[in-house]
């Protein structure tokens, strides 16, 4: 299971938990702890996908770099 798919589940739960007929106590614990778990995997997500783009900017910008010195340096 995909993180996107478990963040769609999460807002999915509390979407759904007020209806589910908990006492308010439970439901306040619930919110809490599906906010957490929501916040946590959008946090992993947005690493997991900054960390790739930063891998592929660093590619580019070497094979860049390699191709205007090869035309603009004779040397």
């Amino acid at each position: 299971m995909t993180l996107d798919t478990l963040i769609i589940l999460g807002g999915a739960f509390v979407a759904v938990l007020p209806f589910l007929g908990f006492p308010s106590s439970w439901d306040s614990v619930l919110l809490f702890l599906a906010g957490i778990f929501v916040i946590g995997l959008g946090v992993t997500l947005r690493r997991r996908r900054s960390s790739g783009a930063r891998e592929k900017s660093d590619d580019m910008l070497v094979n860049t770099s390699q191709t205007q010195r090869g035309e603009h340096d004779p040397y």
